[in-house]
């Protein structure tokens, strides 16, 4: 009989199917659930701000180099520091253990620092 329903065919098939099915089905929520929790992981662990800014303490040190957060980092060639009446500040002018916000590019320089209220 041509295009007879043969049911021992389907039920052959769909046990090999479940299976490879269920695999897949666990690796999506393994994937899922790790990369949830590494998430929250790195937005616990880190001061980092939804732009890519980041708070801390900054002190200048000898230029280009500022320590935040008791890490050395180098000023970018043209960072820009800024206080908080949004006028430049040059590096010698920030006090010792300002609160800032600071951005760092690919390469570890500090291209943007903002001097954070005291209260802040």
């Amino acid at each position: 009989m041509t295009g007879a329903y043969d049911s021992r065919v389907w039920h052959e098939t769909s046990s090999d199917i479940k299976p490879v099915l269920m695999r897949t089905i666990a690796t999506l929520i393994f994937s899922i659930t790790a990369l949830a929790a590494a998430t929250l992981a790195g937005c616990a662990s880190s001061n980092r701000l939804s732009d890519g800014s980041m708070i801390g303490v900054m002190t200048t040190q000898q230029l280009p180099v500022v320590t935040i957060d008791s890490k050395a980092y180098r000023l970018a060639p043209g960072a820009r520091i800024v206080g908080a009446n949004n006028s430049s500040v040059t590096p010698n002018q920030v006090p010792a253990n300002s609160k800032v916000r600071y951005r760092v590019d690919a390469s570890g320089l500090v291209t943007h620092v903002w001097l954070l209220p005291p209260d802040r």
